[in-house]
């Protein structure tokens, strides 16, 4: 195995140098939410001061960076002193801003991912809401149609890029070029390697083809529910409009919500001030979008997670990669799935590199649930 060598990088992106002895390192990248660091060096001067909190981390053959943002140095029994780091990967910096002006739109969802960004972070109308130096890459090449979509009030600018690609199974990241000292924004979109196409090479993971280990399916529906009642603005005038989402589901499989949308109005003033008035036909797709939405957190969770072989008949990055759809086959447990990859960790230790995917989505985790609940 390599030697890992992580490079050490201030926020003007000047390289302050070196880090290359590691005791252990986790790198997760995720499709559409920011990755993380968890890294495990000797304690050395020369370690914490590249190590220290806002310093950028490269990893080789990455182009995303890590942004130290918790720092732990410990002594253990034997009198050792270790120096824990955590970081978040620069997509993170999109939790720093909420969606001020209200976004009321019909467009691709690429593009909405794309407003939310520039007119919250890279554009903003003030200036002091700007992360410097970032721009966004052209959307391109992904198929996608229209959604109707309404921001929500003061929401979060990353829970409402994550609400908006899971919908359309879109990842997106903002990724850097060192040698430029730039950083970008893009969404992206993963191929489709399953068994049944015939346009890629399909990627098929399974125990026969001795590419895979320490395996873990799981299938839930214990936070699914099909239908939602979603309610709009509540005005004296008039009686509230209610939209129903997913009205074909019944009897015991029919699990009912009620979403409260009353921040879709019919008149509003946009982001320049202008008034703009809505039909009842408009207002009820907005509704609906809404409902769908919110109905994308509650669905059934099918979830397959795996250790790879990192030297098999696949190969990470080349035959397959984070965001694209898989074939997973385990005879044994009668499992067969069309899954994506969600999520990558990567493992290092002195001697060793394991590779961890999950494929589809995982269990909520009680912070999800907790968010969710509260929607």
């Amino acid at each position: 195995m390599q030697k890992m060598v992580l490079e050490s990088y201030d926020r003007t992106l000047e390289r302050q140098g070196a880090i290359d002895k590691i005791k252990s390192m986790v790198w997760t990248r995720r499709y559409w939410s920011p990755g993380e660091l968890k890294l495990l060096v000797p304690f050395s001067s020369s370690a914490f001061e590249l190590l220290s909190r806002s310093t950028f981390i490269a990893k080789p053959g990455d182009d995303e960076l890590a942004e130290i943002r918790y720092i732990n140095i410990v002594q253990n029994k034997k009198g050792e002193e270790w120096l824990k780091v955590h970081g978040r990967f620069l997509t993170r910096w999109i939790k720093k801003r909420l969606v001020l002006a209200p976004i009321v739109t019909t467009d691709r969802p690429q593009n909405i991912i794309h407003r939310i960004v520039r007119e919250n972070i890279i554009q903003p109308t003030n200036p002091r809401r700007r992360i410097g130096n970032i721009t966004a890459m052209n959307v391109a090449g992904i198929e996608r149609g229209t959604i109707d979509y309404a921001s929500e009030p003061l929401e979060n600018a990353l829970l409402a890029c994550e609400t908006v690609a899971k919908n359309s199974k879109l990842g997106f990241k903002i990724f850097t070029n060192l040698r430029e000292r730039t950083h970008h924004f893009k969404v992206y979109a993963g191929q489709d390697l399953t068994a049944g196409q015939n346009i890629n090479t399909p990627c098929i993971f399974k125990e026969d083809f001795d590419n895979i280990r320490e395996q873990e399916y799981i299938d839930s529906d214990e936070n699914h529910r099909t239908t939602a009642y979603v309610g709009g603005e509540e005005r004296d005038e008039t009686p509230r409009r209610i939209v129903e989402v997913g009205q074909t589901a019944s009897g015991l499989d029919r699990e009912e919500i009620f979403v409260n949308a009353s921040d879709v109005r019919q008149n509003f003033r946009d982001g320049d001030g202008q008034e703009i008035s809505l039909t009842n036909a408009q207002v009820d797709e907005l509704l609906r979008q809404r409902g769908v939405e919110n109905l994308e957190h509650f669905k059934k969770v099918l979830s397959y997670s795996a250790k790879i072989k990192p030297k098999s008949n696949l190969v990470y990055k080349t035959d397959y990669d984070l965001g694209d759809r898989v074939t997973c086959i385990n005879h044994r447990w009668g499992v067969q799935i069309n899954v994506r990859i969600t999520e990558v960790t990567e493992i290092y230790q002195k001697n060793s590199a394991d590779i961890e995917i999950t494929f589809g989505e995982s269990l909520p985790t009680l912070i999800e649930s907790l968010r969710r609940l509260k929607n």
